[in-house]
Order: C-alpha cells, then sequence, then structure tokens
C-alpha cells in the first residue's frame, strides 16, 4: 500500500479499493483533506491497517475471500465496507456481498451522500473500538483480580470440564495450571463429591450455591472450604459456574471446639445430677434422724456430706475452667513447677523422685500445668497407698514428660474411661481428677498415653510438649 498522507498517522485512514485510476484519484482527492488515504497495490490486504475501506464491484469480486477474512480478524471490532455501485440496486446484489459489503451506494455519488454515509460507518466504528477497549480493560482487570485473589477460583462447563483456574487454587490442590486446564473438576478428590458436583454441575436452576467442601493436604492435615458458586456468562460461548473457594478451617475447629464444649458442659450437668444427688440424699435423711432423734452424729454426717459437695463443686467448675485452649503459653523451669504441685498435695509418707535436670524449660500455661500434676501425684497417692513412690522425668526421645508410680496400677480394659468425668472407684474420690489432667491436656494440644510403669504401677506419657 502506498499512503498519501503519512504524516498524520493518527489520522481516520480510509483504504480505495477503486479499480478506475481516474475515479480513485477523484475520490482521494475528495476525501484527503479530512482523512489519510491509502490507495492500493497488487496486494493491498498485506497490512490491513485501516479505518473503512471504499471499493467497487471488480475489486471486490477480486478480493472478496482475503476481504472477509480481514473483516472477521478485526471482530469484535467494526471494521466497515462501502460498495460504491452502478445502477445496480442494493435489493439486486448477491447474497455474499454481504459478507463483507456493510453499506452500498450508487454512481454517480452524491457527495454529500457520501460523507454522511462515511460519517454514519466511522461513528459505528468508533463506538465498537471504544467497546472493544472496555471489554479489553474489564477482562484485563477480571483476570488481574482472578489471579490475585487469596482464595481459589475455578470456572467450569456445565459439565464439570475446567476452562479457568487461577493461581491460588492450583497452589492450594497442588496441581499445575497448566494440567488444570480441559480437566474434569470430579478428578480432583474433594470430599464430600457430590456436594461438589451439586453446586458446580447441576445449574439449571440458575441461582447461586453453597456447600463444604474438605481437602486433604496430608494423612495429617485437611482444608475446609466454603465452596460458593454462581453461573457467569460471556467468559465462552456457553454459560459457565464459577467456584470460589474460601478456607474455613479455622471456623471449622472453633465449631468443633464449641460442639466439644458442649458436650463436656451436658456431662457436667449429667454429673452434677448425678454425683451430687448421693450427699444431698445422706444430708436430708440424716437431718430428718437429728430432727427424729436429736443425736449430734447426725449433724457431723451432714456437715461429711456438704464438704463433699464442695469439693465435687470446686473440682467441677475446675474442669469446666481446663478446657479452655491455651494461647499464650509461657516458657518456666520445669523443675520448679513440679516442686510447687507436689508441696499442694497431701502426700503423707509418700515420696517423689525427679529425673529432671534443673536446666529443662517447659513452655505451658504455669498455673494450669500445676494443676495437672497435682491431680496426676494425688491420683498415685490415692491409689497407690500412703508410702507410694512417684516419678517424673523427660521422655526418652524428649518433647514429654512421663509421670509414674510404684502402685497397684490400672488395667488395661480400664486406661480409657478413667480419664472420663466422674468416673472413680474411691469412696472418697470424685472422679474429676484425671478428667481434669485430660482438659488441661487438650488446652495445650499435647497427647496423654496410661500404660504400666516397670514396678507394676500406672505410668501417664506426656507427649508433643515443648520443652
Amino acid at each position: 500500500m502506498e499512503a498519501s498522507d503519512s504524516e498524520r498517522p493518527t489520522a481516520t485512514t480510509l483504504l480505495l479499493l477503486i479499480d478506475s485510476d481516474r475515479n480513485r484519484e477523484l475520490l482521494a482527492d475528495r476525501l484527503s483533506a479530512e482523512f489519510a488515504i491509502e490507495t492500493a497495490d497488487d496486494e493491498p490486504l498485506n497490512d490491513p491497517a485501516f479505518d473503512l475501506c471504499l471499493l467497487d464491484p471488480l475489486s471486490l469480486s477480486r478480493f472478496h475471500d482475503d476481504l472477509q477474512e480481514v473483516k472477521s480478524s478485526a471482530e469484535p471490532v467494526f471494521l466497515p465496507f462501502l460498495l460504491l455501485t452502478g445502477e445496480r440496486s442494493p435489493e439486486e446484489l448477491s447474497s455474499d456481498v454481504w459478507d463483507v459489503v456493510d453499506e452500498v451506494i450508487q454512481r454517480p455519488v452524491n457527495p454529500t451522500e457520501l460523507d454522511t454515509r462515511i460519517g454514519n460507518l466511522l461513528r459505528r466504528r468508533r463506538l465498537s473500538v471504544d467497546l472493544a477497549r472496555q471489554k479489553a480493560q474489564s477482562e484485563e482487570r477480571f483476570e488481574s483480580l482472578f489471579q490475585s485473589t487469596p482464595d481459589p477460583v475455578v470456572v467450569t462447563t456445565p459439565d464439570g470440564t475446567i476452562t479457568e483456574a487461577n493461581d491460588a487454587f492450583a497452589r492450594t490442590f497442588g496441581i499445575d495450571s497448566e494440567e488444570l486446564r480441559n480437566r474434569p473438576i470430579t478428578e480432583i478428590d474433594l470430599s464430600p463429591p457430590d456436594a461438589v458436583e451439586r453446586v458446580l454441575l447441576r445449574i439449571a436452576d440458575n441461582e447461586p450455591s453453597s456447600t463444604t467442601v474438605q481437602w486433604n493436604l496430608d494423612e495429617d492435615t485437611s482444608l475446609v472450604t466454603e465452596l460458593n458458586t454462581d453461573i457467569v456468562a460471556g467468559l465462552s460461548e456457553a454459560t459457565e459456574r464459577i467456584g470460589i473457594f474460601r478456607d474455613i478451617t479455622a471456623r471449622a475447629e472453633r465449631e468443633k471446639d464449641l460442639k466439644r464444649q458442649n458436650e463436656r458442659l451436658e456431662g457436667f450437668a449429667d454429673t452434677i445430677a448425678h454425683d451430687l444427688r448421693n450427699p444431698l440424699n445422706v444430708a436430708q435423711g440424716r437431718l430428718d434422724l437429728a430432727q427424729q432423734t436429736g443425736d449430734e452424729e447426725h449433724f457431723e454426717a451432714i456437715r461429711s456430706a456438704q464438704d463433699r459437695m464442695g469439693q465435687m463443686i470446686d473440682e467441677l467448675l475446675t474442669l469446666a475452667k481446663q478446657g479452655q485452649a491455651v494461647s499464650d503459653p509461657d516458657s518456666f523451669v520445669f523443675v520448679d513447677a513440679i516442686t510447687r504441685a507436689w508441696s499442694h498435695v497431701e502426700t503423707s509418707d509418700a515420696t517423689i523422685a525427679v529425673d529432671v535436670d534443673e536446666s529443662v524449660m517447659i513452655t505451658a500455661d504455669e498455673g494450669r500445668l500445676c494443676e495437672l500434676l497435682e491431680n496426676l501425684f494425688r491420683n498415685a497417692v490415692e491409689h497407690g497407698g500412703e508410702t507410694v513412690t512417684v516419678r517424673i522425668g523427660v521422655l526418652s526421645e524428649g518433647a514429654g514428660f512421663y509421670v509414674e508410680d510404684d502402685g497397684p496400677g490400672i488395667p488395661p480394659e480400664k486406661r480409657t474411661e478413667v480419664f472420663e468425668a466422674g468416673y472413680t472407684e474411691s469412696a472418697t474420690g470424685t472422679g474429676f481428677g484425671l478428667s481434669i489432667v485430660q482438659q488441661i491436656v487438650d488446652g495445650h494440644n499435647w497427647t496423654i498415653t496410661l500404660t504400666e510403669s516397670d514396678n507394676g504401677g500406672a505410668r501417664f506419657e506426656l507427649r508433643d510438649v515443648e520443652m
């Protein structure tokens, strides 16, 4: 092509595909004051940088297929073609002409009509260019938001084929982005699979959907997400559904903790109703006898029943508090906590052997750790006898400690139920001591195991402790 106004690269450009040299020159002279004019060489469409093409029937016939390809490749931008024809009216033109041509003007050309037609076609083109630019900007913004959002996002076709997935989705589910495209969403091991299928594949209702989905990151860790989906259109030829996976693992854990706390509270209520009834009945019965006989020994029994109820209430309150998670642990000398806990227990002639170096530090809630040790020491003294020997030390593999005694031990079949609230085989025990221990362990995210010591006594091993 030969540009007749190369000094105006930003001007609106008209391409003249006119076979007649004389007619082409006349049009060029007429339009060059307002537009940049390009005229044809032997291959006019090698670099089709024009805004509107004026052509005659001979050029249309000669370049029809090339013109149709240029027009199609410009979409969605409108690229107008104005046909200057002879005496034939637009109604007489064959249908394939309209594959390229947008408007027809008959010769002889009226200059005013020509200006009007060109102006109308160029306005349509400018509008389409603006719309295409806005669409491109919108798609660019969408792509930026799509990729920058921290939540995994996926777009699927109605049959569940993944068409788009952001980087967060690829990272979260450990799959390369390129491998995700055109892959069925059902191949990703999300749980439960029927919930994913329901909200991502069944889109006939055209309504937003939501469900909870779990993904196993490894054997010990699961990611719980809330999958929210909705219908989207315009990302491809078919209506698709977009799914956003929001991490709610922390919320799910809180809900589990709340459920456990509610269950524990229900257990407290049952325990209170059951265990407090006995001393209440004793007190009521003795009060009736005291009123009838005036014997003071009944008052002593009433006081004993009251003391037992007070002890049970205190331990129930402790049990309720110890179930709370430890959020701000401290680091301190382990031996100091052991010494303080032993001093708070009525040990009679019992002895303690501390196999812990004084330099060992432990990270925990100090008050609750002392409460745990007191209950383990008290359990050993109450069940192992007044001369029992209690031993405490650091586990050989580290990250934990043990408390053991040389008493009669606990049979294997009872080593689980002893941690339940209210379980006791002692006439004077409340059954809350080891339950309190379990609650403190849970609050620190530790684990506790009950086994047998080398001397046949009870051995409690606590692991996952920061020491």
